[in-house]
């Protein structure tokens, strides 16, 4: 591009930088960020926190941090952030969402001032909810009708992998043309196989909430008399701490620490990780749902052998028998493939280093940062940003945000 680019980024619903660092991911976060900063982007963050997310500023230099400077209620502000922030959302040239749940709010800025939105769909938000929740909830089903509106309004979607690409056309046809394949990343150089001893048999890396099976896992740790490391601490809710999960507390009450084979090791930083996978014999995930988790490329960077579930986001990263090994959900499944593993040498140090040579030519930082830049240049050459008056007139005159329902009891 011959000129600076202005790039919003909208992180995940209810995420803040605070968050993302207390949970350890926010330099993980902004490295890619930080790429795309080295190319000439000039970016801003819009997040879901209060004043205090201005205190990040020298954490993330050169970035701009848009937030709840005001502290007003969470709802309202979710509700307004495309008004609250509307001179930046105006000289932006592009919005992308970080996390797929920032779809609402970055679609909701993208319709008021006409930016081309970036719509990036690892998962889809409403199959997680409606799996955290009762079946049949009205807030999964009305966030499934916001993310068709996204979908049929993004400039481009980026997918991490094939099959949720075709995954995203089925739920919407019209989106075939707009699909754009930008797989997670990693460090690469920081991410790779360690001399260590082995501590644990087993390490698991990842939110401990429902959707993630561990329940399963550690019933199957329980029968093969084996030990586990568990990284990871419970989903927080910025909103209505009442509805954190606590999947945390009902694993505890059930296996406790099994006579010390399994432990409960909390959130590490990111940059712990490598250190603590090199210390475990076997990478364990057997999720009922995944995007394309990004500490299973990690896990695969390091060179471990990888226990995965057969399911969307992880069977599109994982070969069965040639980068890991894939078993299917129940305790007694993870089980089998867990002692198949285990008990054979020469069966791990193959997938091992399989998995780390696939890490290094798929999933690089800066082939993936190259990829995000292409397709910012490619989105602003196609959709060039109208002057603000101009699109500032058209907010005017049009009618409400779209599901800006006042009366409904959903968070969004």
């Amino acid at each position: 591009m011959d000129r600076s680019m202005n790039l919003t980024i909208v992180l995940g619903y209810e995420s803040t930088l605070a968050k993302l660092d207390e949970i350890g991911m926010l330099d993980r976060e902004m490295a890619l960020l930080r790429r795309l900063q080295d190319r000439g982007v000039n970016i801003r963050i819009l997040t879901y926190g209060g004043k205090e997310e201005l205190d990040y500023a020298n954490r993330i230099e050169g970035m701009g941090i848009l937030c709840n400077r005001a502290n007003l209620p969470q709802r309202t502000y979710i509700r307004r952030i495309h008004q609250l922030h509307a001179l930046p959302l105006l000289r932006s040239d592009a919005l992308r969402n970080w996390q797929t749940s920032g779809l609402f709010s970055a679609h909701r800025a993208s319709w008021a001032w006409q930016v081309p939105m970036i719509l990036r769909m690892d998962y889809f938000w409403s199959e997680l909810t409606r799996l955290r929740q009762a079946a049949g909830s009205p807030n999964a089903d009305r966030i499934r009708g916001i993310e068709r509106k996204a979908l049929a309004s993004a400039a481009y979607i980026a997918v991490t992998t094939q099959e949720m690409a075709e995954y995203v056309i089925q739920i919407s046809p019209a989106a075939a043309s707009k699909i754009a394949m930008i797989p997670n990343f990693v460090d690469v150089d920081r991410f790779q196989p360690a001399p260590s001893a082995k501590q644990y048999d087993l390490i698991y890396i990842g939110r401990l909430s429902s959707e993630k099976n561990l329940a399963a896992i550690l019933q199957a740790v329980k029968e093969l008399n084996l030990s586990i490391a568990i990284v990871g601490g419970r989903n927080l809710s910025i909103q209505n701490p009442a509805n954190n999960d606590d999947e945390e507390d009902n694993l505890r009450r059930q296996f406790g620490t099994l006579d010390g084979r399994i432990r409960w090791l909390g959130r590490l930083k990111n940059e712990a990780l490598p250190a603590i996978m090199n210390q475990s014999r076997a990478f364990v995930l057997c999720s009922f749902i995944e995007g394309q988790p990004r500490v299973l490329i990690e896990a695969m960077a390091c060179g471990m052998p990888i226990i995965g579930s057969n399911v969307r986001g992880i069977r599109s990263v994982i070969q069965h028998n040639v980068t890991g090994y894939l078993c299917d959900t129940d305790a007694d499944n993870i089980a089998a493939a867990i002692q198949t593993v285990l008990s054979k040498p020469e069966l791990m140090r193959k997938i091992g280093a399989n998995a780390r040579q696939f890490a290094l030519e798929h999933y690089a930082l800066e082939q993936q940062a190259r990829r995000e830049y292409e397709l910012l240049c490619k989105v602003v050459k196609r959709y060039p940003v109208r002057n603000a008056p101009m699109r500032l007139a058209e907010y005017l005159l049009r009618r409400n945000p779209p599901y800006d329902k006042s009366a409904s009891s959903s968070p969004i």
